[in-house]
Order: C-alpha cells, then structure tokens, then sequence
C-alpha cells in the first residue's frame, strides 16, 4: 500500500528531520515543503500494521512535533 506522511516539525529541524526520514526502510522520497506541513515522505507497505509502525516511527523522530498519514486508494477511483 502506498501512502504520504505529512510531518511537522521543529521549524529549525526540516531539512535534518527530512534527512532522517529519509533513511528509515519504507520510506521512498522525504522533503521539505511549504505549508502547514514541513516535510513529506512518500511511503510504502505492504500492510496496514507495517505502515503503522512505520508512522509511529516517524512519529517518534526527535523534532517531529505531529504526523498525518494519507493511505492510497487502490482500486475505488479510476
């Protein structure tokens, strides 16, 4: 399953925060963006557990501050 993950962080952590991110398996793309949202990550898992624990990872990323998840739809809109 494909989903973002919008992070907000310490304003003076972004690009570091977006770096960590990174790095953690599952993650495919982190950056920084403007908005209410600091930092994206574009994600994959092959379960929902899976990509829970990945969100609660990120989550618990010192400087993230909150996190939002938004799971891909597969297969309900073409």
């Amino acid at each position: 399953m494909k989903a973002c993950i919008l992070i907000k962080t310490d304003p003076s952590k972004i690009k570091t925060i977006a770096k960590i991110v990174e790095k953690i398996e599952g993650v495919k793309i982190a950056f920084p963006v403007l908005g209410r949202t600091d930092v994206v990550a574009s994600v994959e898992a092959s379960t929902l557990e899976q990509l829970s624990i990945l969100a609660f990872k990120i989550g618990g990323t010192p400087g993230v501050i909150a996190t939002e998840t938004l799971v891909g739809l597969a297969g309900v809109i073409e």
